[in-house]
């Protein structure tokens, strides 16, 4: 993940970060970090991007998102890596 300073630390105590995989359906928050991944990136998940959940399946399976006005499927695992401020 990409490094973080001391300024953005701070700023998240005001605005609580939590894992994508962790919003319910309907949520949604902006990207605040993310791993490197080209896939993600074509995809348009990238940080300041704002992103909603219009679906999660049950136990492990993948989140559906919306992205700007592209919908798109994330596996959970990988969901679980980025990180969303509400």
């Amino acid at each position: 993940m990409q490094n973080k300073t001391i300024l953005e630390d701070i700023n998240t105590r005001s605005f609580p970060v939590r894992s994508l995989s962790s919003l319910s359906k309907g949520d949604s928050g902006t990207v605040y970090d993310v791993p490197e991944n080209r896939l993600l990136a074509s995809l348009g998940v990238r940080i300041g991007k704002h992103v909603r959940v219009l679906s999660k399946s049950f136990a492990n399976g993948p989140l559906i998102l919306l992205v700007g006005s592209r919908s798109i499927v994330v596996d959970r695992k990988l969901a679980e890596k980025i990180e969303i401020r509400k």
